[in-house]
């Protein structure tokens, strides 16, 4: 074999190879943008809470749906969802109900592509900005409220630390199991649910960062500036996370804890998986959010 056929079969090596990562990067960054529908099984009156429906309408024309529960104290909690949930799922309409009991008002919606509201495309936590915007403006404009604290889960945490700067009406935030590197969660989730060894899976994080930007025209690295304007807020913040998470390591908290204001709060959990810290910590962690809301709006 001539120097010039090795040469041929290594740039052809190299385009083949190019082209798996090209397609592969590809492929999650698709995955990664769609989101499963859930509709909404439960309601606030089976809690016993009275609500009504409400709908409002982002910048770009999507409709969200969601509740608003009324109650004596005029400020009000709103409760953002984690990805593939809705605004009744897990223990949302539970968080609610004491939240409630509280005397709090509470208002929760569908994200975009989500429960009953429109849209068919995640944003990946930087266009959900303008759903968040859109549920304080009708609060703000239906509801005459004027304090508000977000409670966001998981995907909707993110959704949370990363906009507490976009209206003086927001007093408080409290995070339940947030990600802080969105790409580096998604190649995690490439290994963890493959047979790809993590060192390979690695890998492939530069090709999502440059697949959601070309498909979607969203720069990853505008979601971590998003989330470090939080050290700007003049209010501490509330953050719990379980240590055994594997679906988002606690080591995304933990990076986001660096950036939290003056006297925030970050409660670990050591008994419990993703997002489930309230499930198996229910009164301590009833606790904690009653006396960072008592502080927050006083």
């Amino acid at each position: 074999m001539n120097l010039l056929s090795k040469k041929n079969i290594f740039l052809g090596t190299l385009v083949v190879l190019v082209g798996v990562y090209i397609i592969f990067s590809v492929y999650i960054t698709t995955l990664s943008i769609k989101a499963t529908r859930k509709i909404p099984e439960n309601t606030p009156s089976e809690l016993g809470m009275v609500y009504r429906d409400i709908n409002f309408q982002t910048s770009d024309g999507i409709n969200l749906e969601g509740w608003y529960v009324d109650n004596k104290k005029n400020e009000l909690v709103i409760l953002i969802h984690g990805v593939d949930s809705n605004k009744s799922d897990g223990k949302m309409l539970d968080i609610a109900k004491d939240i409630y009991d509280m005397g709090y008002k509470v208002m929760s919606f569908d994200l975009r592509a989500h429960g009953n509201s429109g849209g068919e495309n995640l944003g990946l936590t930087y266009v959900e900005r303008d759903d968040l915007y859109s549920s304080i403006m009708f609060a703000k404009s239906e509801l005459k409220i004027e304090e508000i604290v977000i409670y966001g889960t998981s995907y909707g945490a993110t959704i949370a630390v990363s906009n507490a700067l976009m209206d003086d009406s927001i007093k408080g935030v409290i995070l339940d199991s947030p990600f802080y590197d969105l790409p580096e969660l998604l190649v995690s989730e490439v290994s963890n649910r493959t047979f790809i060894p993590p060192f390979i899976a690695n890998l492939l994080k530069f090709g999502i960062i440059q697949s959601i930007k070309f498909l979607y025209q969203i720069e990853t690295n505008k979601i971590l500036d998003r989330i470090h304007t939080i050290e700007n807020f003049n209010s501490p913040v509330l953050m719990f996370h379980c240590e055994a998470d594997d679906r988002i390591p606690i080591s995304h908290s933990e990076r986001i804890n660096r950036y939290l204001p003056d006297n925030s709060k970050f409660v670990i959990f050591d008994n419990c998986e993703h997002a489930q810290a309230y499930e198996k910590n229910t009164i301590s962690f009833q606790n904690e959010i009653k006396d960072y809301l008592q502080t927050s709006f006083n």
